[in-house]
Formats: C-alpha cells, sequence, structure tokens
C-alpha cells in the first residue's frame, strides 16, 4: 500500500492498481509492505517462574493488517525536516515497536513456566516408554493430564505460546499490526552448574523409575506364569474327567450289546422248536 497525503490530509492507496496524484499538493509519501515479516529477537535473559535466570533466543512473525492505524500510529510517514528525500523507505520505527513487545510478551510467558518440570516430564516420559515396552501401566491419571497441557517440555508447549502472541497483539493490533506466532530458538539456564544439577535429578528419576517398572514386569510375569500353570493343570483334569467318562460309556454300551444279544438269543429259542430240542440236549450232556 501507499501512503499519500492530500492537502494534508493522509490518505491510503491500496497496492495492485495505478493511481493518478491529480494536483501538486496530493503528495506521494511512502510504501508499506503488507507482506509477512519474520524478524530475529535479540537474545534475551529472563527469569522463569521457579526462579531460573534463563537465556533465550526467538523469532517473531508479525503483518501489517490495517494500513491506516499503522501509518498514523506507528509508522514514520513523514520526515521531521520536511524533505520527502528524508523519510526512511523501511518501516523501521514500526518493526522495532513490534519486536519490543514481542519481547515483553515473551519475558512474560517465560515468567509463568516451571523450567524444572520440564527435566521430571522428561524422566516421566522415558519411565512411560519403558513401561510400554513390558506392557505394565505406569502413569497415573494426573501425570497424563499434565503431559497432556503441559508436553515434555513447558518452554516449547505450543498452547501455552498462544497466550503470549494473544498478549502481543493486545497492543499491536492498535496500531494496526497482527503478530502471528513467537517461536522460541532456544532456552537454557545462565548457569551451566544449574543445568547439570537439573539433569542429574533428573536420570536419577529415570532411573528409579525404570527400575520400579522393571519390578512390575518381573510381578506381573510371575502372575501370568502362575495363571499360565493353573490352566495346565484345570485342562489336564478336564482330559482325565473326559475320558474316564469315555470309558464308562464304552463300558455301558458294550454290557447294552451284551444283553441284547443275550435277549435276542433266548427269543429265539422260545419261537423255535428245534431249537429248544437243541438247548435241551446240551444242556443233558452237560449234565
Amino acid at each position: 500500500a501507499a501512503v499519500t497525503q492530500n492537502n494534508g490530509e493522509q490518505v491510503i492507496l491500496q497496492g495492485g492498481r495505478s493511481y493518478l496524484l491529480t494536483h501538486r499538493n496530493w503528495k506521494f509519501e511512502k510504501f508499506m509492505s503488507l507482506k509477512i515479516q519474520t524478524d530475529k529477537l535479540t537474545s534475551i535473559t529472563a527469569t522463569s517462574a521457579d526462579n531460573i535466570i534463563m537465556k533465550v533466543t526467538s523469532t517473531v512473525v508479525w503483518r501489517i493488517v490495517d494500513v491506516r492505524q499503522a501509518a498514523t500510529l506507528a509508522a514514520e510517514t513523514m520526515a521531521t525536516s520536511g524533505r520527502r528525500q528524508d523519510v526512511n523507505a523501511d518501516i523501521e520505527k514500526l518493526r522495532e515497536d513490534v519486536l519490543e513487545q514481542a519481547i515483553a510478551s515473551l519475558a512474560s510467558f517465560i515468567g509463568s513456566v516451571n523450567y524444572s518440570d520440564s527435566f521430571h516430564l522428561a524422566a516421566a516420559a522415558q519411565s512411560s516408554a519403558a513401561a510400554s515396552a513390558v506392557g505394565v501401566p505406569l502413569e497415573t491419571p494426573a501425570l497424563a493430564r499434565a503431559h497432556m497441557s503441559s508436553g515434555d517440555n513447558p518452554m516449547f508447549d505450543v498452547n501455552r505460546m498462544k497466550n503470549a502472541v494473544e498478549h502481543a497483539n493486545d497492543i499491536t493490533l492498535k496500531y494496526g499490526v497482527c503478530v502471528l506466532s513467537i517461536n522460541i530458538i532456544s532456552a537454557n539456564p545462565v548457569d551451566a552448574n544449574l543445568s547439570k544439577a537439573l539433569a542429574s535429578g533428573a536420570v536419577a528419576s529415570a532411573e528409579a523409575l525404570m527400575a520400579e517398572t522393571a519390578a512390575r514386569g518381573r510381578s506381573k510375569a510371575q502372575m501370568i506364569d502362575v495363571e499360565a500353570n493353573a490352566n495346565a493343570r484345570k485342562v489336564e483334569a478336564q482330559a482325565e474327567a473326559d475320558a474316564m467318562l469315555v470309558i464308562a460309556q464304552s463300558s455301558a454300551d458294550a454290557a447294552r450289546i451284551e444283553a441284547q444279544g443275550k435277549k435276542e438269543a433266548a427269543d429265539l429259542l422260545s419261537t423255535s422248536e428245534v431249537a429248544t430240542k437243541l438247548s435241551v440236549m446240551d444242556k443233558e450232556a452237560a449234565i
């Protein structure tokens, strides 16, 4: 967009079209880019909620959304000398205002973060990975909710960083600029010894949790072994009972078949005179 001055009145001309300034008192002042701007913030030191002094490097992404407000309230469109050639073609003052506000919002965000929590969460994440490997649930519901809300490192939590962006936009939108994102590139304690102490504590916590996970895994393995043995004995007993039932049914079937045969033989003797006489002769011969 172009910023012009028509007899002292500021006139904004939108880009993408051609314009004719129709008289000598309608003057062009400067261009203002509506493109997305990405700037690297200066490295800052800020104190976290747990009183750890952090050295932070970050970037900010922003763009002008209201040229009239930006030109009226923030950007330099006229030189104090009155000479047009003294006007800076860049939006340097507006850029400085945005960067300063982004730094202030970032410092406010860091002040709300407990940096030491990141080490405890990292240890818990390691133990959770070990627990999932052996199939033992380890996280409590409260810790699971903490993971969902804070992430592995609260310094790089995208959802919480949106609060910093909203904090910056509360001011920058008043002069026509929208901050799209603030991104932390690195965040480290200024005191190297403190970093080592926190890392050592995280390692000790992870080792303790892993030992607990291993103990729970062994306990579950023993329980599985006991259940397997009980199931095996149950199957063996069921097989023996089924075998005895089959034997009993076979004996009963054999006895029934034998009785049926004898009955059929007796019936045959009673209906045949020759067979009856032969049977009597066999009995007498036996005597």
